[in-house]
């Protein structure tokens, strides 16, 4: 545990996939994210895809709660055939589970090598012999399986399930629903679902890279100075909301408009 100049412990760090995902593209990226908590432009566009996004995350989990949900739909007929649509390509979704454990917005932590793994899983259903991780995306077309696979949010959710529960990798799996928000396609697609399921040597290797990364951030933090900027050459800067401030852009290319803004995968989930 970190300690301050007059000897007193620091709070715990906590990282979640978000933080995992920076941190391993760019040191500095992290520091100016969730240290210096600096705000990256959002387009508009983008913001109100969000807004839907986390509009129909909470109608998903007030259905599992059993509370209403009419003025919400009612409020929003894109959203309203948007869960429609998702109820009619996965009935078994919305069957109430009368043995086991079900809970929607369930968050999950471990201590792991000085900071605080948590994850928020949208739902999370369970039994004795089995885990299903359940996460809906509103703001993207569906990903490969080998990409999502690779991603810290798979990774680090399985990860944690299987360490906080008595189950073995192998029963384990996470499954991300894709469904589109209004108007992000000219022809809308039905909901789509890409299932990962999990393997002992894929703990394996994410136990040892959470290691690797928690190590390496531990010793950068020791400096007290400024994290490392990733090498350029690797083509980062080019999509990061900080590379003007980083002095990675000539002020006539900021001015033009070239920097891109993040990804909405990049920004922090609000729970729910």
């Amino acid at each position: 545990m970190p300690l301050q100049p007059d000897g007193k412990t620091l709070p715990m760090l906590t990282l979640t996939q978000g933080h995992l995902r920076q941190l391993e593209i760019c040191p500095r990226r992290y520091q100016y994210t969730y240290i210096d908590h600096y705000n990256a432009p959002i387009d508009p566009a983008m913001a109100e895809r969000q807004r839907w996004g986390t509009q129909f995350h909470l109608v998903m989990q007030q259905r599992d709660l059993e509370l209403p949900v009419d003025d919400l739909l009612q409020a929003d007929p894109d959203l309203e055939m948007a869960v429609s649509s998702l109820q009619a390509a996965a009935p078994d979704l919305f069957i109430p589970q009368p043995k086991g454990f079900r809970q929607s917005e369930h968050r999950r932590t471990l201590a792991f090598n000085g900071y605080g793994l948590t994850a928020i899983y949208d739902l999370l259903v369970m039994d004795a012999t089995s885990g299903h991780i359940v996460d809906w995306k509103t703001y993207q077309t569906p990903s490969s399986k080998t990409q999502l696979a690779q991603e810290w949010q798979t990774r680090l959710y399985l990860y944690l399930l299987v360490e906080t529960s008595d189950l073995p990798p192998e029963q384990v799996a996470m499954t991300y629903w894709f469904v589109a928000p209004p108007g992000a396609q000219a022809d809308p697609q039905p909901p789509s679902s890409v299932t990962i399921a999990y393997t002992a040597a894929q703990h394996r290797r994410t136990q040892a890279d959470l290691q690797r990364l928690t190590d390496r951030l531990t010793a950068l933090l020791a400096l007290n100075d400024d994290l490392p900027q990733v090498d350029s050459a690797l083509g980062h800067c080019t999509h990061c909301p900080y590379v003007v401030r980083c002095q990675r852009a000539s002020e006539r290319y900021a001015m033009a408009g070239g920097v891109e803004l993040p990804a909405i995968a990049d920004i922090a989930e609000v729970p729910l």
